[in-house]
């Protein structure tokens, strides 16, 4: 896949949705924005595995300039045998066409495999998380909900001298915000934990998908290899055709194939990874919905910074 398909496929990612359920706090000021929105074209540049999407990109061309290459030099010494027959064709896309179904259903339920083992530790750990925050939010309103419902209840039935009910007020407002602060560091503490606690796991499934993905590239090309031998010997028996100049063509065009197969695991990975990130940041943020294809006037938080950073600790 190209660069270029890569990143539209990115900038059609869904909508994140990311949402704390605290306590609503009463606030005189102005709300602050509850919509994050991010640049997935930048952030997937910014990536740490960008550079390696790249470089395979590279490969691949490479690998397609060397199939034409030797495509050219079969023409060459074989200018009246060089076509193959369209059964050969026929063969030939077939055999692509079986191969990369073959690994593209292997990787999915690879990953289908690794997916639901980290979603089920992920929801152990947030569940122990969600139980600690629970208590601490319990411990925080005992302290602060008694000073908070005083001064609330003395502001409605009480009549007050100006200055005196502006004295109340701020002292309301200063116990809102003190609590509020508490219960936001509370929720980026956890939210760290759980980063840190599901750090080895994710980096673990990567590498068992990277060695698999290798793995099953290099059980195919090897049958791969073998299926073309076949057809490169019917051919010579039929055409007269040079058997290892046509195995070798057939060849670089199964290692082009695998090689964009390579690439597309890495591309759906980086996406994934920023989708990740992205809920991170808008869990800490306080964020209620994150827009990543904004196309309309949206009044939102410009979250693209943080999430590159976060993916590139």
């Amino acid at each position: 896949m190209s660069n270029h398909k890569f990143l539209i496929m990115i900038l059609a990612l869904m909508m994140l949705v990311a949402g704390c359920s605290t306590k609503k706090v009463q606030d005189t000021k102005e709300p602050q924005p509850l919509v994050g929105i991010v640049d997935m074209k930048k952030a997937a540049q910014s990536h740490p595995k960008y550079k390696q999407v790249l470089a395979l990109e590279e490969e691949v061309r490479s690998i397609s300039a060397q199939a034409q290459a030797q495509q050219a030099a079969m023409a060459q010494s074989a200018q009246k045998t060089l076509n193959l027959s369209e059964t050969s064709q026929g063969d030939l896309a077939e055999l692509n066409k079986t191969f990369q179904q073959e690994f593209t259903e292997k990787m999915s339920l690879k990953e289908q495999e690794v997916n639901t083992r980290l979603a089920a530790k992920e929801n152990s750990i947030h569940q122990t998380l969600s139980d600690e925050f629970k208590v601490y939010t319990d411990e925080i309103d005992k302290e602060y909900q008694p000073q908070i419902f005083n001064l609330q209840l003395k502001l409605k039935t009480v009549q007050l001298e100006k200055e005196e009910a502006a004295s109340l007020q701020e002292q309301l407002e200063t116990l809102q915000t003190k609590r509020a602060e508490k219960i936001a560091e509370k929720q980026k503490q956890l939210a760290g934990q759980m980063t840190e606690k599901m750090a080895p796991d994710k980096a673990a499934a990567q590498q068992e998908l990277e060695a698999y993905s290798k793995q099953v590239n290099q059980e195919i090309s090897q049958k791969a290899a073998a299926k073309q031998e076949e057809i490169a010997a019917r051919n010579m028996q039929t055409l007269s055709l040079p058997g290892n100049t046509a195995q070798e063509s057939g060849n670089g065009q199964q290692q082009a194939m695998m090689k964009q197969q390579e690439l597309k695991a890495l591309q759906d990975w980086i996406v994934q990874d920023i989708s990740d990130k992205t809920g991170k940041v808008a869990i800490e943020s306080g964020l209620e919905a994150v827009l990543t294809n904004v196309t309309v006037n949206v009044s939102g938080v410009d979250i693209t910074a943080a999430v590159i950073a976060e993916c590139n600790k």
